[in-house]
């Protein structure tokens, strides 16, 4: 079913609030309401993240919106969700697939179907509408050649003697980064998705060998001051660490596995402008919004054309033959439990 992504990559490089169809709102009457909002808040959706600071430029010019957001993770997320149910601030999102089945079991998302729905693949998107993929990102090691020498290729070397406390990760029960490193480790040693102690058993070793840091956050500081010598991470994310620090920073996506995470967008419930949030999603997958996101080395899921400067930029797509993708929103919703309950009893909490 996912086949078709890496295809592309080689051709290319309740408040009574009731959002069901894009196609019940013309774009001039989305367009007026939003402007009459004039604010679009998010969750989760910093400039620095697959060039949203651009993007989100676009989207107020368009639709006459101030745009503020308060960076935080998936978990976070959620949880500002629900505390905010009587008070409700957020208009849109974005969360990652390991997320998407708390937010649809806690009724937290509107139904809408944006503007481009219909070219969308069912792969990427939720039937009645609650949220779509706009973009996916690889599992990749972030290598700092000034103090790595000898380059990883994929996650046994990672064990090695020679990395010793050098690779940063995060903590998969609140990181879509780390559950993905945890999968991802698992499907290199023969798990997968209905298996995944493979990949729990796989970084105890590396916290055993000394080789995984501790009391480390894995970030831009951290990187920039040479703390995270090999860091697990988007491929994405990793060439904009490497633009934004100007560090020598090398992306490998690990040979042997690598696990493709997608990336959702959706319209808050209770979004106190509704209006707003529509016009955002619409932009997110409409074609520009699309060649923007791979613009931040972002992999777009629509079919779009991307311009040859921005192909160019990206890995080339034999970098992405062992990455796999979730099978469905059932199955990769249960690995994450599993990964969560094995990491649980790994660190002892």
């Amino acid at each position: 079913m996912f086949k078709s992504i890496l295809k592309q990559a080689a051709s290319v490089a309740v408040l009574g609030l009731s959002i069901a169809s894009a196609h019940a709102q013309s774009t001039t009457e989305i367009t007026e309401a939003a402007h009459k909002e004039g604010n679009l808040i998010s969750y989760g959706m910093s400039d620095d993240w697959v060039n949203l600071g651009n993007i989100f430029g676009r989207i107020e010019e368009i639709y006459g919106v101030e745009h503020v957001d308060t960076d935080m993770t998936s978990a976070e997320e959620i949880t500002r969700l629900l505390a905010e149910k009587n008070a409700p601030v957020m208009d849109i999102a974005d969360i990652g697939y390991d997320f998407l089945g708390r937010l649809v079991g806690e009724n937290l998302a509107a139904s809408y179907k944006n503007s481009s729905w219909d070219s969308i693949k069912p792969e990427f998107k939720d039937p009645d509408g609650r949220w779509a993929s706009g973009y996916w990102g690889a599992i990749s090691f972030l290598v700092n050649t000034d103090q790595v020498k000898v380059l990883p290729a994929t996650w046994n070397d990672l064990l090695k003697p020679e990395y010793k406390d050098q690779v940063c990760s995060r903590d998969p029960r609140v990181s879509t980064y780390a559950t993905a490193s945890v999968l991802a480790a698992a499907y290199a040693n023969g798990g997968d998705e209905t298996n995944v102690q493979p990949g729990i058993d796989w970084f105890t070793k590396l916290r055993d060998t000394g080789n995984l840091r501790d009391g480390v956050v894995l970030n831009v500081a951290s990187i920039q001051k040479g703390e995270c010598p090999i860091s697990l991470v988007y491929d994405f994310d990793g060439f904009a660490k490497r633009d934004a620090t100007g560090l020598p920073l090398e992306v490998i996506i690990p040979s042997d596995a690598s696990v493709g995470m997608l990336f959702s967008q959706y319209i808050n419930a209770l979004a106190p402008n509704p209006n707003a949030a529509k016009g955002a999603i619409d932009f997110i997958f409409s074609d520009e919004g699309q060649v923007m996101l791979a613009e931040g080395y972002a992999h777009p899921t629509r079919d779009v054309t991307l311009p040859a400067e921005v192909a160019a930029k990206l890995l080339p797509a034999s970098a992405y033959a062992n990455v796999h993708f979730p099978t469905n929103l059932e199955s990769f919703s249960g690995a994450v439990a599993k990964i969560v309950e094995g990491w649980n009893a790994v660190v002892g909490q």
